[in-house]
């Protein structure tokens, strides 16, 4: 199945792409569709996203505009067709 994945900062400088379109497995979890995601954009995308093998605390993920807690990420079950946004956390002053 395609699952969408809508690109934000650094991961969107990787991609050149706001929207990227990828084949996962039917019932995948957020998080075995992050790797193939990470996967098919190679180190530099696995050093911007992941710290020891995990999705850096200051992404926020969201599927259909809907936040996903990290604690979330490995029980979420995706269907056809769903985006999945990584948002970097973005402070100001």
């Amino acid at each position: 199945m395609k699952i969408n994945f809508q690109c934000f900062g650094q991961v969107r400088s990787i991609t050149k792409e706001a929207i990227v379109s990828i084949d996962v497995p039917d019932e995948i979890s957020i998080v075995k569709a992050l790797d193939i995601f990470v996967q098919s954009f190679g180190e530099e995308m696995e050093k911007i996203l992941y710290s020891e093998g995990k999705l850096r605390n200051f992404y926020f993920i969201q599927v259909d505009k809907k936040n996903v807690e990290h604690e979330e990420l490995d029980d979420y079950i995706l269907k056809e067709s769903q985006t999945i946004s990584i948002i970097p956390f973005v402070a100001g002053g």
